[in-house]
């Protein structure tokens, strides 16, 4: 057992080890980036078959009909993984930096706006996050769903700044999958165009979809 924990703590404190858990984490924050969007989507489906709900009020109720204990064990386990992917890539950030050295993650991504801002969007996605919780999620009828995002995105401000964290997303997802690629190892120069295609067109996909909600409510054609 202790023979386990010393390997752990080894793993965690050494440059690789946290590389390896930046991605890892990563991957799981974009699968639930992925799974919110397939969510959030739903706004599009029109009325239930059941009648008299729509797709995303079926979505939300059904997500708070887990049993309480299920429910937060998954927000707890998805806010202790943004924190430890938040905590060492800041930790690796601060070593590059002392160092002034770039780590084998960052590789010729080092000189692009989306590397250099990582922090400032990060700070700024985390203020998001903060905000949307507390009007979308704590403070939403999950019977009506559908009539408190629209009642939310009518107000352009609320709207312009959704879109703005959306775009800084767009920058740290990018990066972020474009990282991914890099501590697999896939940095060849034969792969690495085929990867940036990849990630600027994963960011472009999900952020754009994630931006057509607050711009059809502000439009008519969400109403």
């Amino acid at each position: 057992m202790n023979d386990i924990i010393t390997t752990a703590c080894k793993f965690v404190t050494s440059s690789i080890g946290r590389k390896i858990l930046v991605a890892l984490t990563g991957m799981c924050l974009l699968l639930f980036l992925v799974g919110h969007l397939a969510g959030n989507m739903t706004i599009f489906g029109g009325l239930s078959p059941e009648g008299g709900t729509s797709w995303i009020d079926s979505y939300a109720t059904g997500l708070h009909s887990m049993p309480a204990w299920l429910l937060w064990a998954i927000r707890l386990g998805l806010l202790a993984i943004l924190l430890v992917h938040v905590g060492l890539t800041l930790i690796l950030k601060y070593e590059n930096y002392t160092a002034r050295t770039h780590y084998q993650m960052e590789g010729t991504l080092k000189a692009t706006l989306a590397s250099r801002t990582m922090v400032l969007t990060g700070v700024m996605i985390f203020a998001f996050l903060g905000f949307h919780l507390w009007q979308l999620t704590f403070n939403g009828d999950p019977h009506d769903c559908y009539h408190h995002i629209l009642a939310a995105f009518q107000n352009p401000w609320c709207s312009a700044f959704y879109i703005v964290a959306i775009c800084c997303l767009f920058m740290h997802v990018r990066h972020g999958v474009q990282s991914i690629f890099q501590t697999l190892g896939l940095n060849t120069r034969k792969i690495r165009p085929l990867y940036n295609i990849i990630a600027i067109l994963f960011g472009v996909v999900v952020c754009g979809l994630f931006i057509s909600i607050p711009v059809c409510v502000l439009t008519g054609i969400l109403h």
